[in-house]
């Protein structure tokens, strides 16, 4: 495409003075994409020789992030330019016929990129920028990242989008703030970051990518360990072990879960679940045999290990379980609290049967509520 045929549709929009960038884009390059090529809060315009080709696609892409505000269609008469406006909902409809033209899209909304983020976090951390902003390492900013990532999994559990897009963009905050950091000392920048989990993902998917052919997803975790001890060793990043890359300061029941998958995908695992439920009951009989602490405590930790390997064959995590039930004894010993509250006793006022009669009740409420969808 000819920059002065660009220039020439500039012209003819006659935008205002306040717009302060603008991306120009040959629409052929969308082809075979799910995204658009410029951020919602950017202005842009597109040229298409092949309208018709991309028609499907640009109204799945602009149904879902213009549906109702205005764009423009510049398409050539003669010497001049007939310009149309339409809504993204009615993209196929509006260019049907259409066989070449430019779209212009305007700045929908503000400070939605990541180029724009980066330089708030920049700015935060220049010497006009924030005291304690600044003053953050990777090792004090350690907490933060870790209570981040919890609470995007409460937020995921308790199901809200609202909540769960808030606390990604918190989680968000602490990935570009460690990419800063090091980008001020030239170690790495977030650049490098994407660049890095880009190539990765891509040589991890060749079944997508290349012309590997993959039967289910047991086929591409197969590949992906085997990828992935390719990439060490041509990184120079060999393990001892297959394990060796699990970060053991993981919760425990997750870091349990991590080894028995890892183990099984290079076929170290049970044929069927009979013998895992069988494992289960044999530590229960190896704790009772259990004499001294050292032993209650290895075979407690070997009966944990078996309900995890449980979980594992159910398809669950068993941290999810674990911290579900958990929120469940919370709920159902919070019921017990308030009745006795209720009552004007206190909780050691009453009796352990009378206690048990309230927790069991709080199960019911449970069972009536899920039934009842609440």
């Amino acid at each position: 495409m000819d920059y002065s045929q660009f220039l020439s549709a500039l012209q003819a929009l006659e935008l205002k003075a306040e717009i302060r960038q603008i991306r120009l884009v040959d629409g052929s390059l969308l082809e075979g994409r799910h995204s658009l090529l410029h951020s919602p809060d950017e202005s842009a315009l597109y040229y298409f020789s092949k309208l018709e080709k991309s028609c499907e696609l640009l109204e799945a892409l602009l149904e879902k992030i213009y549906p109702n505000d205005e764009l423009t269609f510049l398409k050539k008469k003669d010497s001049s330019w007939k310009i149309d406006h339409f809504a993204g909902a009615a993209t196929r409809e509006f260019l049907k016929g259409e066989s070449e033209g430019f779209i212009y899209f305007p700045a929908v909304c503000m400070n939605s990129s990541l180029i724009a983020f980066r330089e708030l976090v920049a700015h935060l951390r220049a010497p006009e920028g924030c005291p304690w902003d600044r003053e953050q390492t990777h090792q004090s900013l350690k907490p933060n990242l870790l209570e981040e990532t919890y609470e995007v999994l409460d937020a995921i559990d308790g199901g809200a989008p609202a909540d769960l897009c808030e606390e990604l963009g918190d989680l968000l905050l602490q990935i570009i703030l460690h990419s800063q950091i090091s980008a001020e000392t030239g170690q790495f920048s977030i650049d490098d970051v994407i660049q890095g989990i880009h190539a990765k993902i891509t040589f991890r998917h060749p079944h997508v990518f290349k012309d590997v052919n993959v039967e289910g997803s047991k086929d591409v975790i197969r590949n992906w360990e085997v990828l992935k001890a390719q990439e060490r060793e041509n990184n120079h990043k060999k393990k001892d072990s297959i394990l060796d890359s699990i970060p053991r300061a993981m919760p425990a029941l997750s870091l349990a879960q991590k080894y028995q998958e890892r183990a099984a995908r290079v076929g170290f695992d049970w044929p069927e679940i009979t013998p895992v439920l069988d494992k289960v009951i044999e530590e229960v009989g190896e704790l009772k045999a259990a004499e001294t602490k050292a032993e209650q405590e290895a075979e407690i930790g070997d009966l944990f290990f078996a309900l995890v390997n449980v979980a594992r064959w159910y398809g669950f995590s068993a941290e999810d379980a674990l911290r579900k039930m958990t929120l469940r004894f919370y709920n159902r010993f919070r019921q017990i609290e308030i009745k006795a509250s209720s009552a004007g006793r206190k909780l050691t006022d009453l009796s352990l049967e009378e206690m048990d009669a309230l927790w069991e009740q709080a199960k019911q409420n449970e069972v009536t509520e899920a039934r009842n969808g609440l």
